[in-house]
């Protein structure tokens, strides 16, 4: 089936959402805690869903600036947040969760409060998955290149892991969906490329680290996605680690991809993702995701100390753009770039603006250079946090 293949292993809970109550006060992004019009019997322990779906205009307008829809693009004109949290207390109409709001919540939109069932402290380990990926990988050529070879699916998991794991000749390794506060990591891709490699799916806070992507195939040459007659050692997955639907506080950690691809953001608006410290191409077409379904990326893309092994794109001699009004299929949020380095860095112009006078970065600092400090901003943050680095992240260094 094209886009729609089945996946081996799918270890999910199955079942939906239900509506709690309407949120009734403003949290600013950052805060703990939101008010909503009746908490039912929801207590400390459990998880819910924050979720925001609204199509008033001026909510598309607010989360489009300073752009605006244009082509084809169907699914922004419905803003979509989803956002899992395990509450911490419950206070009269106020529900505290242990993590902080990443989207500033205001109540005048259509927010709610959700109950959310799930599988916790699952855990797939030390293992080695096998498929049978095709020899000439072309991105979309048929069903075995989309996704013949899939084999595994986590589905609405919290707490719950991926690690020590490889994956040979698939079509993808693991997709995280709908889920909450899960890792994956200490995992290598190898054999014949395929299309996708670790991705969060519609999930929140979802760790991706130490993911070694070492496939090989033919480079793919066009931004169809067309394969040539060039075989690269390491070209790696398609669409490298990284994000689709909406996806919220991804975090990709000291990943390696092929010099081909890309971290994938594969549209249907993920927000605030950071790719810190991880190494690979940095080839335009590889974040994917359908014209009707752009901007690839909303808010809060951070791209730190990324080293750039090889860089690809259609702005020979001009800044480097983020939203390409002319194109279909090239639209991202200005995005938070530093320390942007490594071989590919000298092929790449990143600017605030383009020459049209478009907004492209949010903010650009050591463009091109060297690493800055500190060489992990994810590191940092949890040094800031809990005074330490787990030595579980030190151990995979």
């Amino acid at each position: 089936n094209m886009w729609t293949s089945p996946m081996m292993l799918n270890i999910k809970h199955n079942s939906g959402t239900a509506k709690i109550s309407e949120v009734t006060a403003d949290s600013p992004a950052g805060s703990f805690s939101v008010e909503v019009g009746g908490t039912g019997s929801v207590k400390a322990g459990d998880w819910v869903l924050l979720k925001l779906e609204d199509s008033s205009p001026e909510l598309v307008a607010q989360e489009l600036a300073p752009y605006e829809v244009e082509g084809n693009m169907e699914d922004i004109n419905t803003i979509h947040i989803e956002d899992y949290h395990q509450v911490k207390s419950v206070s009269g109409n106020t529900v505290t969760f242990y993590e902080p709001l990443l989207y500033a919540v205001e109540a005048k939109w259509n927010w709610t409060l959700n109950q959310y069932k799930y599988y916790e402290n699952v855990g797939v380990e030390d293992l080695m998955f096998v498929g049978h990926a095709k020899d000439h990988f072309g991105h979309h050529l048929d069903w075995r290149d989309d996704g013949a070879y899939k084999p595994l699916n986590m589905m609405r998991l919290t707490n719950s892991w991926i690690r020590r794991v490889d994956f040979q000749d698939v079509s993808e390794a693991v997709s995280i969906v709908s889920s909450a506060n899960c890792s994956a990591y200490d995992i290598r891709i190898t054999g014949k490329r395929g299309h996708s490699a670790v991705r969060s799916q519609g999930s929140s806070r979802i760790f991706i680290g130490k993911i070694i992507d070492q496939t090989s195939g033919y480079e793919c040459t066009t931004s169809s996605g067309a394969s040539g007659d060039t075989f690269l050692d390491n070209a790696g997955q398609y669409h490298a680690s990284g994000v689709s639907n909406p996806a919220l506080g991804t975090v990709l950690w000291n990943n390696t991809w092929g010099t081909d691809a890309m971290f994938e953001s594969h549209s249907k608006q993920p927000r605030a993702t950071l790719v810190d410290r991880c190494t690979g191409g940095f080839v335009q077409w590889r974040f994917g995701g359908d014209d009707s379904n752009v901007p690839n990326h909303l808010r809060d893309l951070t791209i730190w100390n990324m080293n750039a092994t090889n860089a690809k794109h259609e702005f020979v001699g001009r800044v480097f753009k983020w939203w390409w009004s002319s194109n279909l299929w090239w639209k991202t949020l200005p995005p938070i770039i530093v320390g942007f380095h490594g071989p590919g860095a000298s092929q790449v112009t990143f600017a605030e603006n383009d020459e049209d006078g478009k907004q492209q970065v949010e903010y650009l600092e050591g463009d091109g250079m060297n690493p800055v400090e500190p060489l992990s901003l994810y590191e940092a943050q949890l040094n800031n946090r809990l005074g330490y680095v787990p030595g579980w992240l030190n151990s995979l260094k």
